[in-house]
């Protein structure tokens, strides 16, 4: 009984190190490169002028009201740049040409 013993513990130190050579050793993943975003483009956007209390003229109106809608634009294409931005960086950690 001694002797099969000895030989299955023999037979399996044998076994053991063969299985470790069919095991390839996998590389780590690449990790992806990610773009820090413009500062320019996380800028809150400015608010709309205080128009007060009193009555305004409509040249003075007209003045404020140009002024926001500048600002309104200037906002505007800031957010869609962030949006590219954004969607060009996330298709690219996806993979996506």
């Amino acid at each position: 009984m001694k002797p099969i013993k000895t030989l299955m513990l023999a037979a399996l130190l044998l076994v053991l190190p063969a299985c470790s050579v069919s095991t390839r050793s996998v590389s780590p993943a690449v990790r992806p490169q990610i773009a820090t975003i413009d500062s320019a483009l996380l800028q809150k956007c400015d608010l709309p002028i205080d128009l007060g209390t009193n009555a305004l003229a409509q040249a003075q109106l007209e003045k404020l009201w140009i002024s926001d809608r500048k600002r309104l634009l200037t906002c505007y294409r800031r957010h869609l740049a962030l949006r590219d931005v954004v969607v060009s960086r996330d298709a690219g950690l996806r993979g996506d040409p």
